[in-house]
């Protein structure tokens, strides 16, 4: 499937997104937009708040994995779901920061129409390529 910024790739037992952006800030935002639209149809989202997402990394990896694990850890903990990312990344010393807004509302099953159960994200096959105004991000996701 092909979504204006990711797209799910073939695997025999989790899934693969594959996100692509201009910068890294909104290959992280089509990142975050692809783990929900696993989970969720994010098509139904009135967004009524305004989330502020914020976590660090040693790299721009574990950045990642921080990132898409708060994203996560949002829907299944807080039981909120967001679309609409807007994500600043800075690195300071060797230590990147992201800060990242989205905009969602309280999960409703009857409305956002549950898909499958994400158990978590994984640095298997985690992989960043930058290029002057592209970016590519895979990651995998445990089922």
């Amino acid at each position: 499937m092909v979504d204006s910024g990711f797209r799910y790739l073939d695997h025999v037992t989790d899934l693969v997104i594959e996100a692509t952006g201009s910068t890294i800030e909104n290959a992280f935002e089509n990142s975050a937009r692809g783990l929900v639209h696993s989970m969720f149809d994010t098509s139904r989202i009135s967004p009524t708040l305004n989330v502020l997402i914020e976590d660090t990394g040693h790299d721009m990896e574990n950045l990642l994995y921080n990132w898409l694990e708060k994203v996560l850890l949002l829907m299944l903990v807080e039981k909120i779901i967001v679309s609409n990312f807007k994500v600043r990344i800075i690195e300071n010393q060797g230590i990147y920061s992201i800060i990242g807004e989205a905009m969602g509302e309280k999960i409703d099953l009857d409305k956002h129409s549950y898909k499958i159960e994400i158990k978590g994200v994984t640095y298997h096959e985690m992989e960043i390529n930058q290029h002057p105004g592209e970016v590519t991000i895979r990651f995998m996701l445990d089922l």
